[in-house]
Formats: C-alpha cells, sequence, structure tokens
C-alpha cells in the first residue's frame, strides 16, 4: 500500500498546480459503500457490456469476429481480458487490498483476481487500480470522472490496452476508466468521414468501412484508433492519407470539470491543436472522434514482401553492408503510394558456422497501385540481394490484409522495463533525409559490434526496424501548422527503432537525429540525450503546456512523460 503522497509542483513559472492525488483504504477520502454503489447505479448496470466478446472466435480470415480490443497472450479463442466476464461485463470493478502478488506473475493466465482480469492491459509497471470503470456512454464517463475527483483518487484512462509505455497506469488504488465499450459507428458517405466511438480498434472500424472505404491505420489491426490517431500515427497509408492526426476532424471530449466539448478546426480550435499531436491521457478524456475516410485508387493495391538471410562468413559481412547502404540508398525515391517497414534482425553466437553473427531482413510494403507499375523499385530492391517472395493483391482492405492479419497480443507483465542493457520501452528516433546515409552507418556500425561483443553487451544485438510510413516523402500536402506533431514528425524519412543501453541509444542519437515518435519512444530518456520533453515535443512542448495548463489548471489527468508531467 502507497502512503498518502500528493505531490504539488509549480510549472512553468506558477502554472499548473499537479496534484498526484493518492487516496487508499486506511483514509478517510476512500469511498464508502454507499458511495460506491451510487456509483455503480450511476454507470447503469442494465447497459449492454458485451462489447469486447468475440461471439465467433474463429480467426477473421475463416469468418470469425474482429478483434474488440488489445488480446493478452494465451487469451483463449484470442478473447479480450482472457475472456473474463465478457458476455456481459459489470460496470465498476473493485480493489481495496494490497495484492499479494503482481497480477498475471505466475502465468497465463491461471489469475483469478477480477481486478487483474478488468484492468489487463500491455506492459503495466506501475499500480493496481482500486478501481476499473466500464462506462458505455459520455455521461458515464463524467460520472465516473467526478467519483474519482471526489475521492481523490488517481485517474488513469485506456482504451484498448496497447500501450507500450506504461501512460495508462497510475498509483496503487487509483481509478482507471476505460472507454473500451464506446463502440458507435457512423458513416457520412457525402462527406467521407466516419464517427466512431472511442474504444473501437482497427479490426472493427475496417470491416464496418468495407468494402468501399478505409481509414489511416496503423501495421497492427488490434490497435485502438484513438491513441494511434492523436499521438501522431504512422502506418501503411501515412505517405498517401497522412498521418493518424492529419486525418482527425474533430471528437468529443470530457475535460477536467467534468463539461464536454466539441472540438474542432472552428471550435474549441487550441485544444484541436493540441490533442492532434499533444497525445496521451493528458487533455480529458475522448468519448469519440470522427475520421476522414479513404478510398484504395482503381485497380485497387499491392502487398510485397521481400526476404533474405545470412550471416558474416567469407565475405558475407561485406555483403551485408554494401547491401545495407544500397537498400537505404533507394528508399527515398519512392513516392506517396509507397509505405512500409523493413526489420533487420541480429544473432550473435559462438557458433563457428554463424561467423559471429547471422542475419535475417524483412521487409513488406503496401503500394497504391498494380504491381506492373512498381516494378522498377521491386527490380531495384532484388538487385542489392533483397528478392520479393510475395505478393497480394488488394481489392478490400478489409478483407485482404485486416483478416489476414493476427493480433498483436499484449503482455500483461513489465516486460519492456529498463535495465543496464535497455533503456527500456521501444527506443526510436525519427531520421530525415539528410541523415540517409547516417542510418546505413549507424546500422552497419550496431551490427559489427553486435558481431564482436556479443549479445549482451550494450544491448547491441536487437532488431532494426525501419518504418518508411510517414510523410517525409509524400508530395502530398499536410499542414505542420494544423497539428502538435513535431516538425521531425512531420518531415522526416522514417521512424526508425532500435533497442540499447543509454550509451548504445545516445550513439543512435548523436547519427540520426532529436526526436522520437511519441507512442514508441525509450522509456528512459537522459538529460545527455535532451531529455524527455525535448525528445518527444521538441519545439511544441511549451505551446502546449499553455493549453493544458487551460482547460485542466489542476492537473487532473496526467500520465508519465505526457504534457504536463513535470515528475518522472
Amino acid at each position: 500500500m502507497r502512503a498518502l503522497a500528493l505531490i504539488l509542483t509549480s510549472l512553468m513559472g506558477g502554472g499548473v498546480d499537479l496534484a498526484w492525488a493518492a487516496c487508499d483504504p486506511s483514509l478517510p477520502c476512500w469511498p464508502t459503500e454507499a458511495e460506491i454503489a451510487e456509483l455503480e447505479r450511476a454507470l447503469d448496470p442494465s447497459s449492454d457490456r458485451s462489447g469486447l466478446l468475440r461471439p465467433n472466435p474463429a480467426k477473421p480470415a475463416e469468418g470469425g469476429s474482429p478483434y474488440p480490443a488489445g488480446i493478452p497472450i494465451y487469451s483463449p479463442d484470442d478473447q479480450a481480458l482472457y475472456g473474463y466476464d465478457v458476455t456481459d461485463l459489470r460496470p465498476l470493478y473493485l480493489n481495496n487490498e494490497t495484492l499479494s502478488s503482481v497480477c498475471f506473475s505466475s502465468s497465463f493466465p491461471p489469475e483469478s483476481r477480477p481486478i487483474c482480469f478488468a484492468s489487463t492491459r500491455n506492459n503495466p509497471m506501475s499500480g493496481t487500480p482500486g478501481f476499473v470503470a466500464f462506462p458505455t456512454d459520455a455521461a458515464q464517463v463524467q460520472a465516473a470522472l467526478n467519483f474519482a475527483k471526489d475521492h481523490d483518487l488517481c485517474l488513469s484512462v485506456l482504451g484498448t490496452g496497447h500501450d507500450f509505455l506504461d501512460r495508462h497506469s497510475s498509483c496503487e488504488f487509483g481509478f482507471l476508466i476505460r472507454t473500451s465499450l464506446l463502440k458507435g459507428m457512423a458513416l457520412d458517405a457525402s462527406s467521407k468521414s466516419v464517427k466512431l466511438g472511442a474504444g473501437l480498434t482497427f479490426s472493427e472500424v475496417q470491416e464496418y468501412l468495407a468494402p468501399d472505404y478505409y481509414v489511416a491505420s496503423g501495421w497492427s489491426v488490434t490497435v485502438g484508433i484513438l491513441g494511434w490517431s492523436i499521438g501522431g500515427g504512422h502506418g501503411p497509408f501515412g505517405p498517401s492519407a497522412g498521418l493518424g492526426v492529419d486525418n482527425v476532424l474533430s471528437f468529443d471530449i470530457v475535460i477536467a470539470d467534468g463539461s464536454i466539448l466539441t472540438c474542432d478546426k472552428d471550435t474549441n480550435s487550441d485544444l484541436f491543436w493540441a490533442v492532434r499531436g499533444g497525445g496521451g491521457s493528458t487533455w480529458g478524456i475522448i468519448t469519440s472522434l470522427t475520421l476522414q475516410v479513404h478510398s484504395l485508387p482503381e485497380g485497387g493495391a499491392t502487398l510485397l514482401r521481400f526476404y533474405n538471410a545470412g550471416s558474416f562468413c567469407g565475405d558475407g559481412k561485406a555483403t551485408f553492408e554494401k547491401s545495407v547502404e544500397e537498400y537505404i540508398s533507394i528508399l527515398p525515391d519512392m513516392d506517396e503510394r509507397w509505405s512500409g517497414l523493413t526489420f533487420i534482425d541480429p544473432t550473435a553466437s559462438d557458433d563457428p558456422s554463424y561467423c559471429g553473427l547471422a542475419f535475417s531482413v524483412f521487409a513488406q510494403y503496401v503500394f497504391l497501385g498494380p504491381e506492373s507499375d512498381a516494378k522498377e523499385i521491386v527490380d531495384k530492391i532484388a538487385a542489392v540481394g533483397l528478392p520479393m517472395y510475395e505478393s497480394i493483391t488488394i481489392n478490400d482492405w478489409d478483407k485482404d490484409y485486416v483478416k489476414q492479419a493476427d493480433p498483436e497480443y499484449l503482455m500483461p507483465v513489465p516486460y519492456m522495463l529498463a535495465s543496464n542493457s535497455s533503456v527500456g520501452g521501444v527506443p526510436s528516433v525519427l531520421v530525415s533525409r539528410s541523415k540517409n546515409a547516417a542510418l546505413s552507418t549507424g546500422i552497419k556500425e550496431r551490427f559489427s559490434n553486435c558481431a564482436e561483443l556479443g549479445l549482451t553487451i550494450d544491448g547491441l544485438c536487437s532488431r532494426v526496424e525501419i518504418y518508411h510510413d510517414i510523410t517525409g516523402n509524400s508530395k502530398n500536402e499536410f499542414s505542420a501548422e494544423a497539428v502538435s506533431v513535431t516538425r521531425d514528425m512531420r518531415t522526416a524519412l522514417y521512424h526508425v527503432v532500435g533497442g540499447g543501453s543509454h550509451k548504445t541509444m545516445d550513439r543512435w542519437y548523436e547519427l540520426l537525429g532529436d526526436h522520437c515518435y511519441q507512442n514508441e519512444c525509450a522509456y528512459e530518456i537522459s538529460e545527455e540525450a535532451g531529455g524527455w520533453k525535448k525528445r518527444i515535443f521538441g519545439e511544441q512542448y511549451e505551446p502546449l503546456m499553455e493549453i493544458k495548463e487551460k482547460y485542466d489548471p489542476q492537473g487532473l489527468f496526467r500520465c508519465r512523460h505526457c504534457i504536463g508531467d513535470e515528475e518522472q
């Protein structure tokens, strides 16, 4: 049990008074049974709470239901929350005792504690909540928010539970509001827009819009639409349709005083700007958002996959390094019709047959057009040692891609912790066109050091992931001023993930750039690396902080390394 710790910090010369309230069952602020019963009535137990159930548990490619939330690893029939209560969730789950062990710490599941199932989320690195609420509409969100405020409970918010960086946790015995059951969908074909509940996943939305439309999305089909959209949002349509933030037309949000605001370019436009790139659960509780919809070009699109593998034996190292240089040099030539990712995996070993290191390279690109129009680039890629092994025509994004994809499973235990060999989280850097050659230098340097020093030294032997799926290579017009992402997020060619220690990452940052994509960034960011405010928010932090002060003057909404989090 954590004792009451009320942390009062004055921000920016006397602005927001951040109170990280921490009521617990030993204190007078803890709600009585009568007050809890009153909240349960306000949450309307008669409301339908079956929205996380997959009625048909078969894989979507085999006619099964879409994935309604992040799916935890080893969950039977790929059900959310390990299937616990998903046929009829309770409006409120309670926990007023310190748990004897961390949720799911023994194995997956077997777990019997209701609070653990109700709070299932990815990579939780802080306290088990005292309350988990499942509201089904905006009025119930308001009731839950006011209850938490009245009892000085730490507040946290999550939708599908996919977040890598523990921004959906609060202190022990806090109040967790899950927007997972806000599932409304309404297409307006005349304006090419769709209004969506905040608890939807891309698996659900793309099925609803098919076959005529799709929304800009991430690569993982179980990611929630909300966190992805407001954090920036990169994926298979980034260069053509824009980042996630570019596609948000409006949203409804419950702010700290309990009122509901509608925000768009004309109404509450400052908050509209801040949320689209300011990300995180730090502005309020979004209950719905309206997104732009898109259609595939006539003739459809093509999914292209490439692969090769080898070792450092013989001339293997020289061939690998030459191929990396030539492959990276091709990527800037791809226009907005191309969006893709490349995974380069090292395997260090004392096995003589590896000669220090084996490697594999996998690339996947979505090309908006027929394969014949992609031939010039495909041939260039093959010529540098990465042959295409699969080409899939896509006429319906949901049927031909989304339904074919497996879930990106959640791990409901801390597994991205910082250590001596890792900064934790998803260490990444945004790489500009001017750093293209430096990227190949960085990859070659890492793999050479991995081969010489081995797996355990400074996290050198981690996969390098190149997400070539943002707007830096697009000729389409996407306004930098209309959204609050950093200039680098707007203009970079790549979002590059590559783990390691502080020493390894500081070298990576020195070579490649000053900023990261906030939804996939290092958990620990040293001051030598610029500190988290600069690396995540850059030049936007101060204007975002001014808007935070306006709409949340008491710092009710807070999450780690989000706007207003002045204490790490």
